[in-house]
């Protein structure tokens, strides 16, 4: 389950109006609770897609941002817990190019926005045993 709260929901509909008509993505930090399989995001920190000649249909994370972003994490007692991305004027749910890059223990929350307006947002986490992405439950705080 994920845990987060309206305001970072919030957040995200707006990096993602404003990206429009290009992905936006970024990561969820936070705390994971392994024992009951519960992500909580504390923050939401917007990184900037690195594929620019797709960018409309693509996005892709500077290494150097995502190591960036765990020090941050690591430094603050927090975790990278998800990843979060934008699909413009396409469903929020996962591309086979999603499922690509994909990691296990992460959540990923895909949001659609569709003439430059938040549509809806799915939430998903990899099932490695299928190798593909099951939604997950979000409870938002």
């Amino acid at each position: 389950m994920l845990k987060i709260k309206k305001e970072h929901i919030e957040q995200i509909k707006k990096q993602g109006e404003k990206g429009y008509p290009y992905e936006i993505c970024g990561f969820l930090i936070g705390k994971i609770d392994y024992e009951n399989n519960i992500r909580e995001v504390l923050e939401v920190f917007q990184v900037e897609n690195q594929n620019k000649e797709r960018a409309n249909d693509r996005f892709e994370i500077d290494p150097k941002d995502y190591l960036k972003v765990e020090e941050y994490a690591d430094k603050n007692g927090m975790q990278i817990v998800g990843i979060y991305h934008t699909h413009p004027d396409h469903p929020d749910r996962p591309s086979q190019t999603d499922l690509m890059f994909a990691q296990p223990d992460m959540s990923y929350i895909i949001m659609s926005i569709e003439n430059g307006k938040y549509k809806s947002f799915g939430n998903y986490v990899l099932d490695l045993d299928k190798n593909q992405f099951v939604e997950e439950k979000v409870e938002i705080l």
